[in-house]
């Protein structure tokens, strides 16, 4: 069994999970959002259209291939809702094939995307192999919690030594106050910095317990009865932690725990409403109702899927179209009501779930509409 370099396990002993395989396929990474993946899939449909290498029959036929590995990855990366638990990982026709070099590469719209969609390009700046990929794979699952356990450390160890500062200053103070007065220092009073650093490490050590004002006061040769032990209870069952699984959208229907096991712990939270930055994510009755995701500053993987079988080679939406024609070309919104489809600061408007109008703004997403 092998690890991905995005921490989940595959079963076939391939070092890529499926879902990255596919999207190294269109030469994205692991935490590629659906709009990424929509537009490097437009984007490679064309560079290696079989068109552009009419002249060379081997280029022309490496395109081919080519272009339905990409295809065949967006489809794995876009099912439909009636796909979704029966997906097996795809079989790519140009896996670790070399494509040869284009002729008059200048020229050719072709080949200004040959090292975007080589397989194996993006795994290149993953650790090589081994056991480095899996400590790396470990170091990015918990990386939040090292980060946490390293600030815990550093705060509990600086007040400790702020702590050993302070009664060595004031133990300074005593013996000088000692020595003004011609007296003989008492031996407590004279020990160094680090003396004193290594007595306080030694109270925190739990096999050398303090031991209580009444026995440090007690003569050496006196016995000290020590009092009865209380009888023990039966320590009661402790319920078993329950385990999230880490899904890789959440969408309508999300519990707050698989929300919390996706995205850790929110900024903010109510009872109807969990924050992570600008994105905010809205509850009813424990699930997931709605949200307004910012993917600039807080993205969140979210995913709307359609009701109805749409043609994935459709490339445009016009008036009249359904909503789900809208979520197959367009992708999932950033925001929605049951007549709006928000993208960023683009806006679709629905009636009686169909395409009435939009609003668009190229500064933030363009619409293919037409």
């Amino acid at each position: 069994m092998e690890i991905c370099s995005c921490g989940q396990f595959t079963d076939d002993k391939k070092p890529q999970c499926p879902r990255c395989e596919a999207l190294n396929i269109l030469g994205l990474g692991t935490d590629a959002l659906e709009n990424e993946i929509r537009s490097a899939y437009r984007l490679l449909s064309k560079t290696w259209s079989p068109e552009n290498f009419a002249d060379d029959p081997k280029l022309k036929e490496a395109a081919e291939g080519r272009l339905q590995d990409i295809h065949t990855a967006f489809i794995f990366l876009t099912p439909i809702s009636t796909e979704i638990g029966r997906q097996q990982r795809p079989i790519y026709l140009s896996s670790g094939k070399a494509l040869p070099n284009a002729p008059n590469a200048e020229a050719t719209p072709a080949t200004v995307s040959t090292n975007l969609a080589t397989p194996g390009a993006a795994a290149n700046t993953n650790p090589s192999s081994g056991l480095w990929r899996k400590i790396y794979a470990y170091y990015k699952k918990f990386r939040l919690v090292l980060r946490i356990a390293a600030i815990v450390f550093v705060l509990f160890t600086g007040r400790s030594l702020w702590t050993v500062l302070k009664e060595h200053n004031l133990k300074n103070e005593q013996v000088a106050t000692v020595n003004s007065t011609g007296n003989d220092a008492p031996a407590a009073a004279k020990k160094s910095f680090w003396d004193a650093l290594f007595d306080e490490l030694k109270k925190l050590d739990p096999r050398n317990p303090e031991p209580e004002p009444d026995q440090q006061a007690a003569p050496q040769n006196a016995k000290i009865q020590k009092p009865a032990k209380a009888p023990s209870a039966t320590p009661k069952a402790q319920p078993a932690t329950e385990i999230h699984k880490v899904e890789p959208y959440l969408t309508i229907g999300s519990t707050r725990e698989e929300v919390l096991a996706q995205q850790g712990p929110p900024t903010s939270s109510s009872e109807d409403k969990l924050v992570y930055g600008k994105s905010e994510l809205y509850l009813k009755d424990g699930a997931v109702v709605g949200w307004r995701i910012d993917p600039d500053s807080s993205p969140i993987r979210v995913k709307l899927w359609p009701h109805s079988s749409v043609d994935p080679d459709q490339k445009a939406y016009a008036v009249g179209s359904s909503k789900d024609e809208v979520l197959v070309i367009q992708g999932t919104p950033t925001a929605f009501t049951e007549d709006t489809f928000e993208y960023g600061r683009s806006i679709v408007y629905f009636q009686n779930n169909r395409v009435i109008r939009w609003k668009e703004d190229p500064a933030s997403v363009v619409l293919w509409a037409k």
